[in-house]
């Protein structure tokens, strides 16, 4: 079949008009819109009617664009334009809208080369344009938030791993400039080199999948010395369109000073363990609030009677003994107050090769507390006294024995230096009776001695025996100052006596310890000439002081006065001789009575010991005006 031209000139005319291509012809000086198809009117957001139309009065959005000029200079000079990705405004729907196209301006020439149209074609490329602006913004979005990151990230790309970028973090953990932007990884930090990364990152490269690093050593250099530093870090790969792996992300977080502190915690806690072991006496190391045996030496398991199979267990279940015992619950309330407990000469029952014995331990709980003062650990320290103990149960018996053996003859001896001396005085040898009357001064010594003793020996076995009876304090404390009084001519004795305290106590034992108060008061003022004594009343309680202005207590050792056997230091032990028991029983006898004994001094000045009782009433006024 044939097809006459005038056909061919329709189909010609239908394929151009219904091409997806926007299409048009623009012909002569003022550009008239010759031709125009669907799609180019489309893209003009026209319809047929511009068609005929000069291209400046049909699309006069394109006056302050560039097109027109384009299209003259096409005209003018016979050459083609071609544009990709070119940025046009058109009116559309009585809007502006940006829309991006390539297109030519192809020169149409007559016989004699003259320029009688141009052909414009185009294709709408915006919403390639737009997507690739999104994906451009998006990487210029990703890579400042890489720049920005409180993190060390940069990106690796290619099997050579070129350095794409990389922030400033990274670049200080590699103690880099960016200079090494650009390079290959091993051309920037070539330190690297026999190390384990570049194999990593090529098994990530090859693999798709992600590695993962925890205190991981790295050797860097830096103005031409190499260190070791450590690193938490991740190689992520990153993926193209295709599936394909094209680089891969690298974030980093330098630990050197954690992981240093950490190893120096472990050499320190490999040192404490050794110290643990190595030290001569028993020690234990329990951890958290159930009491957790962490660790405990080989003297501390010989104490308990176990071996090393208890480390890791609480308490309780490792040593069930002591779950009748309060250990365990003093344990747990050192771990909740923070507050050390130290006990002296503790009873225990232990077993010893399978046998239950009584054993007496001295012993401290020592809290270890966080930079927070929170308690994370008890440090248990402990010495086994029980030979120390029996031989103070020893002494202690032949001491009682002793005194007690003791007392008899001496009461006797006593009574007949009484009659002798009254016999002496008879005969009117006052030199003899004078010798008598210092030896009865003895005796009364020696009996004052081996009484404390007795009180000693009674109070160590716990029958020291008291007649409490309800007693004017105030009373007394008179009564005892005036006998002292009469003992002690050079000492004036200042009372000022205003407790007007009722008290239940035994009387004679108070007595003794006031009495002994003075005593020290004399014996250890003998450049001084005055001794204050004083009771008031403060809250429940009575409160009695002594005072003197002698040689006084250094502050060092004001804890020890109360203790069994105590004495001054030096030279001055033989100044002011004793036994040293005197503050000792005194301090018994006030605990006993529910009270509390204490001392304040400076040496050299003189120093003031106080008890307290509880009082049981007060005097009434009849009483005390009936006295005034």
């Amino acid at each position: 079949m044939q097809i006459n031209p005038g056909d061919k000139a329709n189909i010609f005319s239908t394929l151009i008009e219904e091409s997806p291509m926007p299409i048009a012809l623009y012909t002569g000086e003022n550009m008239v819109i010759e031709v125009a198809n669907k799609a180019i009117l489309k893209a003009w957001g026209r319809d047929a009617s511009v068609i005929g139309k000069e291209l400046a009065l049909a699309l006069p959005e394109l006056k302050d664009q560039p097109f027109l000029s384009i299209l003259e200079q096409v005209r003018s000079t016979a050459m083609p334009y071609e544009a990709k990705e070119d940025k046009v405004v058109l009116l559309n729907d009585h809007v502006l809208q940006t829309f991006y196209f390539d297109f030519t301006y192809k020169p149409l020439l007559d016989q004699d080369g003259s320029v009688w149209g141009i052909l414009n074609n185009a294709t709408d490329v915006t919403e390639l344009v737009n997507a690739k602006f999104k994906v451009e913004h998006s990487e210029a979005l990703f890579r400042q938030m890489i720049y920005d990151a409180p993190v060390a990230i940069g990106i690796l790309r290619g099997r050579d791993h070129i350095i794409e970028d990389a922030n400033d973090e990274l670049l200080k953990i590699w103690r880099k400039s960016k200079a090494v932007i650009g390079l290959k990884l091993l051309d920037g930090l070539p330190e690297i080199a026999d190390q384990p990364f570049p194999e990593i990152l090529l098994k990530v490269y090859d693999s798709g999948v992600a590695h993962y690093g925890y205190e991981t050593m790295a050797r860097l250099e830096h103005n031409g010395v190499e260190g070791d530093f450590y690193f938490n870090f991740v190689y992520d790969p990153i993926f193209g369109q295709d599936g394909e792996v094209t680089g891969i992300m690298v974030v980093a977080s330098e630990i050197t000073l954690q992981v240093v502190s950490k190893m120096e915690a472990a050499r320190s806690e490999e040192r404490f363990r050794n110290f643990m072991y190595d030290i001569p006496m028993a020690t234990a190391y329990y951890e958290t609030e159930n009491i957790v045996i962490s660790l405990a030496n080989d003297e501390m398991l010989r104490f308990w009677g176990k071996d090393k199979s208890v480390i890791g267990k609480t308490v309780a279940e490792a040593i069930p003994e002591l779950n009748v015992q309060p250990s365990i619950d003093i344990l747990k309330e050192v771990y909740l107050t923070g507050t050390t407990y130290h006990a002296d000469q503790e009873e225990f029952q232990v077993n010893i090769s399978g046998k239950q014995e009584k054993r007496w331990f001295t012993f401290t709980y020592k809290p270890i507390k966080d930079s927070s003062g929170k308690v994370y650990a008890i440090i248990h320290a402990a010495m086994d006294v029980t030979k120390l103990v029996r031989l103070q149960q020893q002494k202690d018996e032949f001491l009682g024995i002793a005194s007690h053996e003791l007392k008899t003859p001496v009461t006797s001896i006593k009574a007949y230096a009484q009659v002798l001396e009254r016999m002496i005085s008879n005969e009117g040898d006052e030199k003899k009776a004078t010798m008598v009357r210092k030896m009865d001064l003895q005796l009364n010594r020696l009996t004052g001695l081996i009484g404390d003793l007795l009180d000693v020996t009674k109070i160590q076995s716990g029958k020291m025996t008291f007649n409490p009876v309800e007693f004017d304090f105030d009373a007394a404390v008179d009564d005892i100052v005036d006998e002292m009084q009469y003992i002690s001519s050079k000492h004036k004795i200042i009372c000022n006596l205003n407790s007007n305290a009722i008290v239940f106590a035994d009387k004679e034992r108070i007595g003794q310890v006031i009495t002994n108060f003075l005593s020290n008061a004399i014996k250890y003022s003998t450049e001084a000439a005055q001794i204050d004594v004083a009771t008031f009343s403060q809250s429940d309680e009575v409160i009695l002081s002594i005072k003197d202005y002698g040689i006084g207590i250094s502050e060092d050792m004001q804890h020890l006065v109360f203790d069994q056997f105590y004495r001054v230091d030096g030279n001055l032990q033989h100044t002011y001789p004793g036994l040293g028991l005197g503050l000792y029983i005194s301090a018994e006898i006030i605990k006993s009575e529910g009270g509390r004994i204490w001392v304040n001094s400076t040496l050299g000045q003189g120093a003031t010991f106080f008890f307290a009782l509880k009082i049981k009433s007060f005097r009434s006024s009849n009483q005390v005006q009936s006295e005034l």
